[in-house]
């Protein structure tokens, strides 16, 4: 039989599978405390339970102060993308109940990390088996091809979601069937290639570098066919919770789907073309523009500030790769009834040193910037990074599904898989973040929420070399506890 993890991870999957969200009894001041080391020989582990005392006055240890009477935003999730590459592999490199466990480490709440936010691409990414649109006028193989000139499909005669029903759709009820709190969001890299002015999926020419748009007589026809996306996911059972419009529309890369999407072209396609087509569908899936990185906030003011695509847009979209997440701070004061969410971000073999506190930094940031989700990219690639048909060669995902030796493929979790799950495991629907500080002349960070149960969250980065006593204060009282070198801790109690 194949087997499902490597070693390295077996202490956290132990502890995933023998135990469910361990919540302290009413009353109890309690403190659970689960912990993850860089080198992964913990791994979620539970350790030795805290419990609050006096109120520590005349202790010497910094405090990191919890204050659930402070409130700022509610947390719609963690998770990744599906992608064609990482639905192949679970569909047709995993044996059935191989699948079935990996998804439950994924989705599940009591043997897993309960991801519960899914951006799947709309037709292929960089990460795909093949090329493909669910409208496409060529044969779509391992290259994108180019549509002849005139021919075109305004009507959308030839739509269809064959592609997707074959096993991203079976894969997607079968995480909504672990998970029914999963949030589905939709985003095409690009449309079909008959709508762009290129005539291809590719966001631009590898020749001439000539980038790839919208043809402004198609603006209507991409609406119908991101609507007729939403009825036909919602037909086979996945109900979709966001859109964005246009997967980074400032890179228009030669290798794989893409298209440039300027800012006043995006306003434009919001209210001429996607409210109408929304509204008389009676579809109302929160709508992100933007979808890009944190250095061009210009961008996504521009959509918000347009009197129309602002009243359709819920918020704004943003990945990574660029700019400082402080920038969405800047952008909660200017647009306080707007929401934000990180949508991609991700981790691979040019990242270097403690990633594993690179990347917990980075999920404080995100959250203590008003961001309500916080998604990494791929959701699971394979020992060589892909498949892929261009692009990302190098991107990590949550988990590896080797196939070095095809008779015993390993699913192995990545340290991303901890990242995320240090937050998502313990957060319940409807929970907010709430305030605590990060104290002065220490290497800690940290992030606190509060359930709808009452149950407090904190999770915590010790981001230095050396271990780090402190404490935590929460209603006058402390507990004393103490941090390994660049290692996250989530710390669980009930008031």
């Amino acid at each position: 039989m194949p087997r499902f993890v490597s070693s390295r991870s077996s202490i956290a999957l132990i502890f995933l599978a023998a135990t469910a969200l361990a919540l302290p009894t009413a009353g109890a001041q309690a403190v659970h405390v689960y912990q993850t080391t860089p080198d992964l020989l913990e791994a979620l582990s539970e350790r030795a339970t805290l419990h609050f005392s006096g109120s520590g006055a005349a202790a010497t240890e910094p405090i990191i102060p919890v204050d659930d009477a402070r409130r700022f935003q509610e947390i719609d999730g963690f998770g990744a993308s599906l992608t064609d590459s990482a639905a192949w592999l679970f569909a047709k490199k995993l044996p059935s109940a191989q699948t079935d466990s990996a998804f439950k480490m994924l989705f599940g709440r009591k043997d897993g990390i309960a991801l519960n936010i899914l951006r799947q691409p709309v037709g292929s990414s960089d990460l795909a088996v093949t090329f493909y649109s669910f409208d496409d006028l060529c044969e779509q193989t391992s290259k994108a091809c180019t549509t002849p000139p005139g021919v075109s499909d305004p009507n959308l005669e030839h739509f269809s979601l064959a592609h997707d029903q074959e096993y991203i759709l079976p894969l997607l009820k079968k995480a909504l069937a672990i998970n029914p709190e999963i949030h589905v969001m939709l985003t095409p890299w690009s449309p079909p290639g008959w709508m762009k002015s290129s005539g291809s999926m590719l966001g631009s020419n590898p020749d001439t570098k000539e980038k790839s748009s919208l043809r402004p007589e198609f603006y209507s026809a991409f609406a119908t066919y991101l609507v007729k996306t939403i009825e036909g996911y919602q037909a086979a059972g996945v109900p979709i919770w966001a859109l964005s419009v246009q997967n980074e529309p400032l890179y228009a890369p030669p290798t794989y789907s893409g298209m440039q999407m300027h800012a006043d072209e995006q306003a434009a396609f919001f209210g001429k073309a996607l409210a109408p087509a929304l509204a008389a569908a009676h579809l109302t899936p929160k709508v992100m523009a933007y979808d890009h990185n944190w250095d061009h906030p210009d961008y996504p003011e521009t959509v918000l500030k347009d009197s129309k695509a602002g009243a359709l847009a819920a918020g704004t979209a943003w990945h990574h790769y660029g700019g400082d997440p402080a920038v969405m701070t800047k952008f909660h004061e200017e647009f306080p009834q707007k929401d934000q969410w990180v949508t991609e971000s991700s981790g691979g073999t040019w990242q270097h040193g403690n990633i594993f506190a690179e990347e917990a930094r980075e999920l404080i940031a995100v959250t203590r910037n008003w961001s309500r989700g916080y998604v990494l990219w791929a959701l699971a690639t394979d020992q060589n990074h892909g498949p892929v048909v261009g692009g990302c060669d190098t991107c990590r995902g949550l988990v590896t599904i080797d196939l070095s030796n095809p008779a015993r493929p390993q699913v192995k979790p990545e340290l991303d898989y901890y990242v995320l799950g240090h937050a998502s495991k313990f957060l319940l629907p409807g929970a907010v973040r709430i305030a605590s500080d990060e104290p002065a002349g220490t290497k800690l960070k940290d992030v606190a929420f509060r359930n709808p149960n009452g149950t407090v969250v904190l999770y915590t980065l010790n981001d230095g070399a050396a271990s780090q006593d402190f404490r935590i204060g929460f209603h006058g009282k402390t507990v004393a506890t103490t941090l390994p070198a660049g290692s996250v801790a989530t710390f669980v109690w009930k008031p």
